[in-house]
């Protein structure tokens, strides 16, 4: 109590100086009469009024600095520097792998499956074996003909000689020399046919199906399993109309396979021609620059595309910025006053995309400056601040 009482008495004492340099100064003072006396007084009313308001600022100074209750408390904030970074804005869908269209690997003749060397979800190369054909039978034939074509060309060997000597007919001759190569022949046919006793990958891929077993009968031209080229796979969506202004063909965009963790970017080869009028959306086929083999037909892919690139813009979270009854944006910044210390400067801003919980500032915010953005909620236009770390 005695503090503020000294206190008190302090500042009357000053305010009573400043009245009493006041009225000395009144004290004597002539009227002025013309437009230069006039403009010489205010001049000099001026300068006085400066030296008293000093003289005020100084004795309010003094009195904040005497009683600790009168001083400005500053309050907490936490604050983040504005630096300029690309801002992108994707255009997110869902998309599943595909392969090129599948080709059977088929058996060229009838027989029993005597061997099935490949199984669902094998890798193949082209040239390698999938099964082989119990070929028994074309064996059996083999040696029928082999035996029929032996005595076929014992009796032709005798008809040549017999015809060298001018005996028997001609006819008789050549039957013998026909029935040889007509032997053999049909010996070269059946030999082929057994050739494709082996079934062969006809294209590099995975086993995408098996359908028949082992010991299972086939026909010619029926499939033994279905292979996928995983070599050249393709990711394909549709998207909605409304961003056709966005996807071209050509462009780059980003894939994800969250199922397997795998990233990659590829290129649009397809942009469909047509509008489907049920949903209104179009085909799109994604070319990925990248493969793995964790990658299967029917795997879901996430698909981004650029929508907005904007280089070199002062972004923030949304969370950052205030409203004004009306709906006027502002931040506060955080700035040095004339003194030194840190104060809370109101800016208001305008806001232009969004992308992600971040907004891109066009106009209020320079790079390099510290946007409060803890404790902003509990503060005002010059309030003194402190930082929390």
């Amino acid at each position: 109590m005695k503090g503020n009482y000294n206190n008190m008495k302090n500042v009357t004492y000053c305010f009573i100086v400043i009245l009493t340099f006041s009225a000395c100064q009144n004290k004597g003072f002539t009227e002025p009469k013309t437009l230069d006396e006039f403009t010489s007084v205010l001049a000099e009313k001026k300068e006085e009024l400066k030296l008293i308001e000093e003289e005020i600022n100084k004795l309010s100074d003094k009195i904040a600095e005497l009683d600790p209750s009168l001083q400005e408390k500053s309050k907490l904030v936490d604050t983040t520097i504005m630096n300029a970074r690309d801002f992108t804005r994707y255009i997110n869908i869902q998309g599943a792998v595909e392969a090129d269209d599948p080709v059977n690997a088929v058996s060229e003749i009838a027989g029993r499956i005597k061997s099935l060397v490949v199984k669902e979800g094998d890798f193949v190369k082209k040239g390698n074996i999938i099964a082989t054909i119990d070929v028994e039978s074309i064996d059996k034939q083999i040696d029928e003909i082999n035996s029929s074509l032996s005595l076929a060309r014992d009796v032709y060997t005798r008809q040549d000689r017999l015809w060298q000597q001018n005996i028997g007919s001609e006819i008789q001759f050549l039957q013998a020399k026909n029935n040889v190569e007509r032997l053999e022949k049909s010996l070269e046919t059946i030999k082929f046919q057994r050739a494709k006793a082996s079934v062969f990958a006809p294209i590099t891929g995975t086993i995408d199906m098996v359908m028949t077993r082992q010991g299972e009968v086939v026909s010619p031209g029926l499939p033994i399993v279905q292979i996928l080229n995983t070599n050249n796979l393709k990711i394909t969506t549709d998207i909605p109309e409304n961003y056709l202004k966005v996807v071209r063909k050509g462009m780059q965009v980003k894939l994800n396979f969250p199922s397997v963790d795998f990233t990659t970017t590829g290129i649009v080869s397809l942009l469909g021609r047509k509008i489907d009028p049920t949903n209104r959306t179009l085909e799109l086929e994604i070319s990925p620059r990248r493969t793995s083999n964790l990658l299967k037909p029917n795997l879901l892919s996430e698909i981004q595309i650029i929508e907005i690139f904007s280089k070199d813009v002062i972004t923030m979270p949304l969370e950052y910025i205030l409203q004004e009854v009306d709906g006027t944006e502002f931040v506060y910044v955080a700035e040095l006053d004339d003194k030194g210390v840190y104060r809370a400067s109101k800016r208001y801003v305008s806001i232009g995309e969004a992308a992600l919980g971040d907004v891109v500032i066009t106009e209020g915010i320079r790079p390099g400056e510290s946007v409060i953005f803890k404790g902003s909620r509990n503060i005002s236009h010059s309030e003194l601040i402190e930082f929390s770390k």
